[in-house]
Parts: structure tokens; sequence; C-alpha cells
């Protein structure tokens, strides 16, 4: 190979490791905000109750890469014990997202995901695209 060639392909490959890095870095801030989004939108609809843990439990985890975000309702402030003394735990949140025979069902969390679902994939394979269109005009 010549000279030329070669230093054109380590170019190409400098640039296209760049591109990825610039990539995974706005995907990841994008994925961070929407998130970020779903959990204000989900605590928005759903219901308050007497102590309103089940708002307060909705939150945002990191998964065990950078990009994976879980968004979460439920956990240790809404577990309660079924019966007094039963000592069997209970997370109500899925009561009220899903209904028991007792109540009807409040759903907060998956009309919220559902409503934001498109918009959240949209929005990251614009800022990809975007990504990708500003790099190939350098």
């Amino acid at each position: 190979m010549t000279a030329a060639r070669t230093s054109s392909m380590q170019r190409f490959r400098q640039m296209t490791t760049e591109l990825q890095a610039e990539i995974r870095r706005d995907a990841i801030a994008e994925l961070q905000a929407s998130a970020d989004l779903l959990v204000q939108q989900m605590k928005t609809v759903a219901p308050v109750g007497p102590t309103g843990n089940l708002r307060a439990s909705i939150r945002k985890e990191r998964g065990k890469k950078e990009t994976i975000v879980r968004v979460m309702a439920g956990g240790a402030l809404t577990t309660v014990a079924v019966r007094k003394g039963s000592g069997v735990p209970y997370d109500y949140a899925m009561a009220v997202e899903f209904g028991t025979r007792q109540a009807g069902a409040q759903p907060f969390f998956y009309p919220s995901w559902r409503l934001r679902r498109k918009r959240i994939r949209s929005a990251m394979r614009r800022r990809i695209t975007a990504n990708i269109k500003k790099r190939s005009a350098e």
C-alpha cells in the first residue's frame, strides 16, 4: 500500500472512532434526559395516597451498562404487609397500577411509557442522525 492510502485509512478509522464515541456520549445524554421526562410524567399522573410514597417511589436507575436506564416504581417505600401480623410483603404500587378485587386500577406507569415510547426512540434517532450528518459534512 502507498503511504497516502495508509494515511487516509488511518484518518478514516480515527474519524469513525471519534464518531462512535460522540454518538455514544450524546445517546447516553439523550437517554438520561428522556428518562427524566418519563419519571416526571409518571409522578404527575400517579395517584396521591395518604403518604405520597407512590409518587416518591418513581425513579430512574442505572443498569449494569451506562446505556441502560430503568424507570421503576414501587420498592421499599410502597412495600407493606398484606395483613397485619401476616409478615408477607406486598408492593401496593402493583395494586394501584393493575387494580385488585376491592379497588379498581389507576394506571400511571404503562400509559405514561406508551405515550412517550415513540418520542423517546425518535429523539434518539434524531440525535444520532444529526451527529452523523455533522461529521460527514466536515
